[in-house]
């Protein structure tokens, strides 16, 4: 909210479970059975397509009349039977995404052949630092895929949050930042006041132990 200055609520979580080898998400007081695959070790990843559909159904049931619904989830998703993760998608003219932050958590390793083999690594951040890196990553996909949603595209022309990314080392790499474009582009969206923006995101990045700090201040004392 900070950050594009438009409301954000948060909705209900989707209640998600395994029975055997199914799994399900709740509707109401009913579950129902969505297409995923489960591995012996019992890893699961969901489909991504019907993610994408209990993720409509709960925007027409909590919020019919919002901009757009993202989903953020712990467990890893999947389009088909050859992919090793799918990071996430996001279907724009139903306006809503589902991504899965599994992959965000830094004490993890994850192996390059076997979906199903995820592991502890042997020297791990501290809980404080661990959960700081995790937000600080997932504001940054919120803030792209919601853009993306309310219709602007990868940015070519600077260091950009919205810059395009082909794997998580460079996706971690991008700024928080909007370079000049982009923002002037979301001025025109929202009608945002820039200089109260910054304020906010300021304090916010504080409030978090967030790198962009630095980055905020210096760009406040530019308006000076």
């Amino acid at each position: 909210e900070s950050y594009l200055r438009i409301p954000f609520a948060v909705l209900p979580a989707l209640e998600t479970g395994v029975d055997g080898k199914k799994v399900w998400v709740k509707r109401g007081e009913q579950k129902r059975y969505v297409q995923a695959r489960i591995a012996e070790n019992g890893r699961f990843q969901i489909n991504i397509t019907a993610a994408l559909q209990e993720v409509r159904y709960h925007l027409e049931l909590n919020s019919s009349n919002s901009l757009c619904v993202i989903a953020l989830t712990r467990y890893e998703l999947f389009e088909s039977r050859s992919d090793l993760f799918v990071a996430g998608m996001a279907s724009g003219n139903q306006r809503i995404a589902v991504f899965s932050i599994l992959r965000y958590d830094p004490n993890l390793s994850f192996s390059s052949e076997f979906w199903h083999d995820v592991r502890k690594v042997s020297k791990p951040m501290s809980k404080s630092k661990t959960g700081c890196l995790i937000f600080e990553r997932s504001v940054k996909l919120l803030v792209h895929e919601t853009m993306h949603l309310l219709g602007l595209d990868h940015c070519i022309y600077f260091e950009c949050v919205m810059n395009g990314s082909g794997h998580l080392e460079e996706d971690f790499r991008q700024p928080m930042s909007l370079c000049p474009i982009c923002l002037r582009k979301m001025k025109l969206l929202t009608n945002c006041d820039i200089i109260d923006r910054y304020k906010k995101l300021g304090e916010i990045y504080t409030e978090s132990k967030m790198q962009e700090v630095k980055w905020v201040t210096e760009r406040l004392e530019s308006f000076e």
